[in-house]
């Protein structure tokens, strides 16, 4: 059987974080939603460098210094699965999330500090295992519905998975198994030993690696759509929507899901240009495009289409789902107001959506989702209309 020294394993897991910390620091993105889930991330490996605070304390402090570090791998881990929701384009609410990842750190302290040996082993085998079953389970569902398996992608799964399975079973062993428990806190059969220290060990450096390639493919893509976006807004132009769009099209028909076509306007923009002056009307698309895109999925199209008049191409699972999306971005666009000096200047928007059929063209099913958009805006605006 391998021998493992797990306090050196906490020692690589606690400098592997740092060492993340400074590739994710070299990291620069434009993106709103993406750049908040690397502070999540630098957050989280900062929490999980309090691992190497165990192999520099003294021995006979070793014990309980390990108990305060658990106790931040546990928050570490917590925000971890908050950034991978947050870079995968699920929204966790600020609050809900600060609130999870307190309650993790708190109820490991707290069992060190007020429960028995057996009770403490017992409650780090029920949050670790809780957070990495819900990071598996919800890193496995964003690749069904992505509906794409890349490299990247398939090496975080198996690593959640596996790390899942690993808590699990340390779960099992704790709850069956009473003590004597080692110094180290991690109570796990022998056989199971080298797995789950090395887990420790590897996790920090492989979560930074696997987000690192993940958003510098992401910003390749970004790069890549630039050049054929729109100056004003950066959105695609109407060249970059054909060509693209044709691609997702193809794609799409290989596949089982849906191609949804929403085309959207922003109601009565005019009056923003005569009120305001065309300067802040420009500053109204920027922003309105920027609201919109950052509560789109990375494999949505968005681009100008004309004017103040946008569309986006966006693969779902149904027709229910791209209903609520366009739904969610005509009520986050109204609660977004723009802010001037001048004061807030409010502004909605009217979407229509038609889906891909494949006996029509791209170009047809433009068309159709810009009729249903007319229907929205001379039905009272700021409302989604969908056809078929």
């Amino acid at each position: 059987m391998l021998s493992i020294d797990v306090y050196t394993c906490y020692a690589v897991a606690g400098a592997g974080s740092l060492v993340g910390l400074g590739l994710l620091a070299m990291v620069r993105t434009e993106q709103a939603r993406v750049s908040y889930a690397l502070g999540l991330f630098r957050w989280a490996l900062l929490c999980l460098s309090a691992l190497l605070c165990v192999q520099l304390s003294p021995l006979n402090l070793r014990p309980e210094v390990t108990k305060g570090a658990i106790g931040f791998a546990g928050m570490g881990v917590a925000l971890l699965a908050w950034a991978f929701r947050q870079l995968n384009g699920r929204r966790t609410y600020p609050v809900a999330g600060l609130v999870v990842v307190l309650l993790v750190g708190l109820s490991l302290w707290g069992a060190a500090a007020f429960g028995t040996d057996t009770q403490y082993v017992q409650v780090i085998g029920i949050v670790f295992s809780l957070i990495s079953l819900g990071m598996a389970l919800d890193q496995s569902l964003i690749t069904i519905q992505n509906g794409k398996f890349t490299g990247g992608d398939l090496s975080l799964l198996v690593a959640a998975c596996e790390f899942a399975l690993n808590w699990l079973v340390l779960l099992y062993w704790a709850l069956t198994q009473p003590g004597p428990y080692p110094s180290h806190w991690l109570h796990t059969p022998d056989w199971l030993m080298p797995i789950t220290g090395l887990s420790f060990a590897l996790l920090p450096l492989a979560v930074s690696s696997v987000v690192f390639a993940s958003v510098n493919d992401r910003l390749m893509q970004q790069l890549r759509a630039r050049s054929l976006s729109d100056d004003l807004t950066g959105a695609l132009s109407r060249r970059g929507l054909r060509e693209l769009g044709e691609r997702m099209v193809a794609l799409q028909s290989a596949q089982a899901s849906i191609l949804a076509v929403l085309m959207i306007d922003i109601d009565l923009f005019k009056d923003v240009n005569d009120r305001y002056g065309h300067a802040t009307g420009d500053d109204v698309l920027r922003h309105v495009t920027n609201t919109v895109r950052d509560h789109l999925r990375d494999d949505a199209l968005l681009a100008r289409y004309g004017g103040e008049e946008f569309s986006v191409l966006l693969p779902v699972r149904s027709r229910l789902e791209a209903q609520s999306i366009a739904e969610r971005v005509r009520e986050i666009v109204e609660l977004s107001p723009f802010e001037t000096r001048r004061g807030e200047i409010r502004v909605t928007v009217s979407i229509g959506i038609a889906y891909h059929r494949e006996d029509t063209s791209l170009e047809d099913d433009l068309a159709r989702a810009d009729a249903c958009l007319y229907q929205a805006k001379h039905t009272g605006r700021n409302r989604v209309v969908s056809g078929d």
